[in-house]
């Protein structure tokens, strides 16, 4: 059966103003101080620095200058976008992972006894590991996405890590790609954060936000981003192979999305899966890799005569 409808009061809570700001595209001129964001008005197309702020913990916003006036998510929108509320309440239910379906399951996090906890300290990682070159992936490449191997003790030895960001581009830890082939054959070749919510999660994001309204390449694993990232090829990694419902929650139904997963098994089970989920909601397009490659296996070349045609 269908859910109830929700009303635009609910939806209020539901989705952050700074949530919204980074749909539009317009947060790159506001800065974070504590729990409140400030800096030119988007409403009115101020330059202030100090115009516009944004309460956080109270999800409400006020322009002090042109505007004098502010409100809820709600009144933003409608200045915003000068759209009817019935409008906004069905964009406020796509960002909050509301929008009607059947038969839908709840998504249940990977180690419900355990609690999350960011870890906020960055580590000195070496981007020149031959591991990464192999891969195709540059030391500038790397250092950008804050990858390489970690050579102290602790969660990351024997490992290469790669920081973890949440949508808002807050870090949150570090995964590691086990490197002893026995461990990974044991334990699985990824370490993951204690409780990390990874079914709400999409790696590289907050990085990709801006291109959700364009074309976004959908892969396995954060190699798949990097290298993809350096032909300028927008790309969000699943982290495995599943897309729970708050991942596609947080994709559009404008978004072209390409799916380029593993040519493996796995990975061709998941691209049928997935396309079948997100059909009727967005513009799909699976593209298949030869047999046992990885994104990172091919080539610049490859990548390019792959993906170009689908990309807008």
């Amino acid at each position: 059966m269908y859910s109830a409808p929700i009303t635009l009061k609910q939806l209020k809570g539901q989705v952050p103003i700074k949530t919204v700001l980074l749909d539009k595209g317009l947060m790159t001129k506001l800065k974070q101080r504590g729990q409140r964001l400030v800096g030119p008005c988007p409403v009115h197309g101020g330059d202030n620095p100090r115009a516009f702020v944004v309460d956080c913990s109270r999800n409400l916003w006020h322009c002090f200058t042109h505007c004098q006036g502010g409100g809820d998510v709600v009144e933003l929108l409608r200045r915003l976008e000068h759209t009817s509320y019935r409008q906004i309440r069905t964009y406020l239910m796509a960002m909050a992972g509301t929008r009607p379906r059947q038969h839908v399951v709840p998504d249940k996090p990977e180690n419900s006894q355990q609690v999350f906890r960011p870890f906020r300290r960055r580590l000195i990682l070496d981007a020149a590991t031959p591991f990464l070159a192999r891969k195709g992936i540059h030391p500038a490449t790397a250092l950008r996405f804050e990858a390489g191997a970690y050579l102290g003790p602790g969660f990351l030895a024997g490992c290469i890590g790669v920081r973890l960001f949440d949508t808002f581009g807050d870090p949150l830890g570090y995964a590691g790609r086990r490197l002893d082939p026995k461990a990974a054959q044991q334990h699985g070749k990824w370490k993951l954060p204690a409780g990390l919510p990874k079914h709400t999660l999409l790696y590289n994001y907050h990085r990709a936000r801006e291109h959700l309204q364009q074309s976004l390449v959908l892969v396995e694993c954060p190699w798949g981003v990097m290298r993809l990232a350096q032909l300028h090829i927008p790309a969000v990694a699943l982290l495995g192979t599943h897309l729970s419902p708050s991942q596609q929650a947080l994709l559009p139904p404008t978004t072209r999305l390409i799916l380029l997963l593993d040519g493996d098994s796995a990975g061709r089970r998941a691209t049928i899966r997935i396309h079948k989920t997100l059909q009727p909601d967005m513009r799909v397009f699976p593209v298949s890799l030869p047999d046992g490659a990885d994104p990172d296996d091919l080539s610049d070349d490859d990548i390019n005569a792959l993906l170009r045609p689908f990309l807008s």
